[in-house]
C-alpha cells in the first residue's frame, strides 16, 4: 500500500524545488531522504504524520501540498498530473485503511501492486518503520479508555472507528501518554545549535557544537563583521533585492551595493528593493495577519512581510552553516538545532510571524525553538557569573543563587523587553511576574539626533536631501547610529554632514543653521559640533521613561526580593543610561555585562542545548473561548463547529481556560476541557479571545477582549456523538494541542493558530 520515488520539494524562498527522495509507508508516515536509501533500514532525514492531514493541489497539473494534523507543511511537485495523481490516491488509500468512514468515497478501482516506485525496485513495504518518540503518540493510535475519564453514560460499546485495537491500558497509561503527546519535544539529538538575533537595526549569529557545550558552555563562536568601524559583532538589518524581487544582499553588503547604485545610477536604483528597520512593524500591527506588506525605503514599492523576513533569516542561516561546515565537513543540517529569538513583549500572532518566516527561509518546526530576548540574556549572565566563581576570577554577587530574584532588562534598537525571574534549586528558571516593556529601545535617539537636525537644517530640507541624496543619507544615518554610542554628559559631539545637504540648506538659508539653534550647535567647515548637554537632553526622555517603567516593576507585591537588575542588549552599552540606572537603582545591584549586544545571542545558544532552561512563565492575560449565552455547556458543540456562525444579536459568553497571573509551566498541560462532537463532524474549531481586563470578562464584547486566533483539530468522522476531551500544554513559546476521544482513547493533535 506504501509508495516511494522522486517528488521535488519546496526547500526554501532562496532554494526554491528540489529533489528529494520520499517514501510513503503504510502506517501513515510520508519519509524524506535526500536520494534513495541504501537499504531498506536507512533512517529519514525528516518524515510526517500524513493521518487525516490535509491535501491540496494546485492547479498546475504538476504541486502538491501536504498539511498535517500538528501543522507541518511541505510543497511538493510530481513530474507530471498522473504521477501526483498516484500519490495523492496511496494517501487517501493509506487514510482510508485507518479511518474508512473519513474517507467513504474512496474506491481503488486499480488491481495495482502496493508500492510505486519511480526510478526504482527498492519497496516502500520493505522499510521497517522506525521507532516513535517516547514523548509522541501516532495519530490515531488507539486506546481502550474504559477506565479513563469515563462518561456519566458509562457507554463503553465498541466504537465502528476502532481498528486494530492493541491490549488494554489502564487509566493512568492513558492520561499519561495524552500528556505526553502534548509536550513539544523538539531539541532533539543534534551536533550543533545555532541561534539568530534578529534586531530592529542590526542582526546577529552564533553556533556551538554539543560536545563542546558539554565541556564549556561558553564556548560560543559569534559571528560578526567588524565593518565601518562599527564596534560591534553585528550586522546591519538591511535586505536589498533586485526589481524582480529576488534576494542580492544582506548587511553591510547590501548597504555598500545600494550606496554604489545610487551614485552610478539613481534612475535604476529606484527600481531595486531597499528594506531597513522593519521589524518594529511586527510589535506596531494589532491585526497583523500573514499576509502583512511592509514598503522599502522609498515608500512607494511593497512586498509581503513575511518573505522580507524569510530572505534575512535565509541568508544569515546560510552563512552560519556554511562557517561551521568548514570546521566540520560532513555537518548536515539536519544536524543542527535553530533558535531565534523574539522580544518577550510581542504577542502570539507576532510570535507566530517568525516561525512561518522560518518555515519560508528553510527551517523546519521540528528543529526550530523560539526564545524570548531577555531570558536568553539571564541564561548568559547566569553562565557567566558561574564561570567566574570556577575559575576563582570574582563575581561572587550571588545574583543567580538559588532563590535569587532579578530582571533583565533587554534594551534593544526597537523595543525595551522586561522580565522578572527566580533561579530554582535545580538552576533553572521561573517567571514570576509577566513579561513587559514598550517602544522605547534605542531607535528612539535616532529619531531624536534626526529630529534636531531637521530643526537645525529646516524640515524641508532634510526631507528632500533623503529623497534625492539617498547614499548620502545612508552614510549620514550610519553617522547618526555611530555617534549615539560615544555620547556622555559633559563631551561635545561632531557629525560630519554630507555636502548635498549642506547645499540644500543654503538654498533655503544663507546661514545654513537655524538662527534659534546657534547656541546649541556651531558649523566648521562640514562637520556640525553639537555642544555639551544637548544631546543628554535627547537621551533624557527615553532613560526617565525605563526608569520609571522598572521602579513601578519593583513596586508590584510579585517583584518583591528582586536584588539585581541585567541591563543588556545593544542600547545597554550607552553610559549615559548605564549612569542613570545605578543612580535610581543605587540599593540594587546594577549589572551590565562587557558586550552587552551579544548577550541575548550567546544566551539564545545556551537555550538551545538545555531541555529546559525556563520551568514556568506568568499569563500576560485572560485566554478563553467563546460560548453562546444560554447553551447548555453539556452540549454546546454548535459552538465550535466552523460552520456554525452565531447571530449578532446573540451574546457569547467568555469561558476562561487560563487567567491572567496565572503560573504557566512550560511543558506541562495548563488546561483541560471537555465538549461534545457530534455524529459525522469531522473537526473541531475553537475561537481563542484574550482579555487585560483585571477579571476575566464574562460576555465577550470589543470593549473588553479581542480575538487572536483559533484551534482546529481534524477528527475521523465519528459514527456516534462522543465527547473530546481538549489539553492545552505551553513549550517555550507556543501552545500545543491534543484532543482525545473518550470513547476509544484516541488522540488526535491540534494546531493552534494565532496568525490569519
Amino acid at each position: 500500500m506504501g509508495m516511494e520515488g522522486i517528488l521535488k520539494r519546496r526547500i526554501s524562498i532562496l532554494r526554491g524545488y528540489q529533489d528529494r527522495w520520499f517514501i510513503l509507508t503504510e502506517d501513515g508516515f510520508m519519509r524524506q531522504h535526500e536520494k534513495k536509501p541504501s537499504h531498506a533500514t536507512q533512517k529519514a532525514k525528516w518524515q510526517m504524520n500524513i493521518i487525516l492531514a490535509d491535501i491540496g493541489k494546485k492547479k498546475d497539473g504538476k504541486c502538491f501540498n501536504l498539511t498535517s494534523n500538528e501543522g507541518q507543511r511541505i510543497k511538493l511537485k510530481a513530474q507530471s498530473d498522473n504521477e501526483r495523481e498516484k500519490w495523492i490516491k496511496c494517501f487517501k488509500k493509506i487514510n482510508h485503511k485507518i479511518f474508512p468512514h473519513s474517507f467513504p468515497d474512496f474506491v481503488d478501482d486499480e488491481d495495482e501492486d502496493d508500492v510505486f516506485t519511480n526510478n526504482s525496485n527498492h519497496k516502500a513495504k520493505e522499510v521497517d518503520p522506525e521507532p516513535k518518540p517516547t514523548s509522541r503518540i501516532s495519530f490515531g493510535e488507539t486506546f481502550k479508555s474504559k477506565d479513563a475519564f469515563p462518561n456519566k453514560n458509562n457507554d463503553h460499546r465498541k466504537s465502528e472507528e476502532t481498528v486494530n485495537e492493541p491490549p488494554r491500558e489502564s487509566a493512568a497509561d492513558i492520561t499519561k501518554k495524552f500528556k505526553e503527546m502534548t509536550i513539544v519535544d523538539r531539541k532533539k539529538r543534534h551536533l550543533m545549535v545555532a541561534a539568530i538575533d534578529f534586531g530592529s537595526a542590526y542582526s546577529g549569529s552564533a553556533y556551538s557544537f554539543k560536545d563542546r557545550f558539554i565541556k564549556d558552555p561558553l564556548e560560543i563562536n559569534v559571528m560578526g563583521i567588524g565593518q565601518k568601524g562599527l564596534e560591534s559583532l553585528k550586522v546591519p538589518t538591511v535586505l536589498l533585492l533586485n526589481p524582480d524581487r529576488e534576494f542580492v544582499a544582506f548587511g553591510f553588503e547590501a548597504e555598500s551595493m545600494y550606496s554604489e547604485l545610487l551614485q552610478n545610477d539613481p534612475d535604476e536604483a529606484q527600481t531595486w528593493y531597499y528594506f531597513s528597520r522593519f521589524k518594529m512593524q511586527l510589535y506596531n500591527n494589532m491585526n497583523l495577519k500573514k499576509s502583512m506588506t511592509i514598503k522599502d525605503i522609498t515608500g512607494k514599492k511593497e512586498m509581503k512581510a513575511v518573505d522580507v523576513f524569510a530572505y534575512c533569516i535565509e541568508n544569515i542561516k546560510d552563512s552560519i552553516f556554511g562557517k561551521a561546515k568548514e570546521k566540520v565537513t560532513d555537518l548536515q543540517e539536519y544536524d543542527v538545532h535553530w533558535v531565534l529569538t523574539v522580544p518577550a513583549i510581542w504577542n502570539e500572532a507576532a510570535r507566530q510571524f517568525m516561525l512561518e518566516a522560518a518555515e519560508k527561509a528553510g527551517i523546519d518546526q521540528e528543529r526550530l525553538t523560539l526564545a524570548l530576548e531577555p531570558e536568553a540574556a539571564a541564561l548568559c549572565c547566569k553562565c557567566l557569573e558561574i564561570q567566574k566563581r570556577t575559575t576563582g576570577k570574582g563575581s561572587k554577587l550571588g545574583s543567580f543563587d538559588t532563590g535569587a530574584r532579578f530582571l533583565v532588562v533587554d534594551l534593544g534598537g526597537g523595543t525595551v523587553d522586561i522580565t522578572s525571574n527566580e533561579v530554582l534549586a535545580s538552576g533553572q528558571l521561573m517567571e514570576i511576574h509577566s513579561a513587559s516593556g514598550g517602544p522605547w529601545g534605542g531607535n528612539t535617539i535616532n529619531e531624536g539626533i534626526w529630529k534636531l537636525l531637521r530643526d537645525v537644517f529646516g524640515e524641508s530640507t532634510v526631507t528632500k536631501f533623503i529623497a534625492e541624496n539617498r547614499d548620502d543619507y545612508l552614510e549620514l544615518a550610519r553617522t547618526v547610529e555611530l555617534k549615539k554610542r560615544t555620547v556622555t554628559s559633559n563631551n561635545k559631539v561632531t557629525i560630519e554632514i554630507p555636502r548635498s545637504l549642506m547645499i540644500e540648506a543654503k538654498k533655503s538659508n544663507p546661514g545654513i543653521i537655524a538662527e534659534e539653534f546657534k547656541d546649541q550647535v556651531k558649523l566648521v567647515t562640514n562637520k556640525l559640533q553639537v555642544l555639551p548637554g544637548v544631546l543628554p537632553q535627547i537621551f533624557k526622555e527615553g532613560i526617565d521613561t525605563v526608569s520609571k517603567y522598572v521602579q513601578d516593576l519593583l513596586d508590584q507585591p510579585e517583584t518583591k526580593g528582586v536584588s539585581t537588575i541585567l541591563l543588556v542588549g545593544g542600547y545597554a552599552a550607552c553610559d549615559l543610561l548605564k549612569d542613570a540606572m545605578k543612580t535610581k537603582f543605587s540599593n540594587l545591584t546594577v549589572i551590565c555585562p562587557l558586550d552587552p549586544d551579544v548577550v541575548v545571542l550567546k544566551g539564545a545558544v545556551i537555550m538551545g542545548h538545555m531541555e529546559t532552561p525556563i520551568v514556568g512563565r506568568i499569563a500576560k492575560c485572560h485566554y478563553g473561548i467563546a460560548i453562546l449565552v444560554g447553551v447548555d455547556k453539556q452540549n454546546m458543540y454548535q459552538c465550535f463547529d466552523r460552520s456554525f456562525k452565531p447571530l449578532t444579536s446573540t451574546e457569547e459568553e467568555f469561558h476562561t481556560i487560563i487567567k491572567k497571573g496565572q503560573p504557566i509551566h512550560v511543558n506541562e498541560v495548563v488546561t483541560e476541557y471537555d465538549f461534545p462532537i457530534t455524529f459525522e463532524q469531522d473537526e473541531a474549531f475553537i475561537r481563542i479571545y484574550a482579555s487585560d481586563d483585571t477579571k476575566p470578562p464574562k460576555i465577550i464584547s470589543k470593549n473588553n477582549c479581542r480575538e487572536i486566533g483559533h484551534i482546529r483539530i481534524k477528527l475521523p468522522k465519528f459514527r456516534r456523538e462522543t465527547r473530546l476531551k481538549i489539553g492545552i500544554s505551553n513549550s517555550e513559546t507556543e501552545f500545543k494541542v491534543v484532543a482525545r476521544d473518550e470513547h476509544t482513547g484516541k488522540c488526535f493533535a491540534g494546531v493552534c493558530r494565532f496568525l490569519n
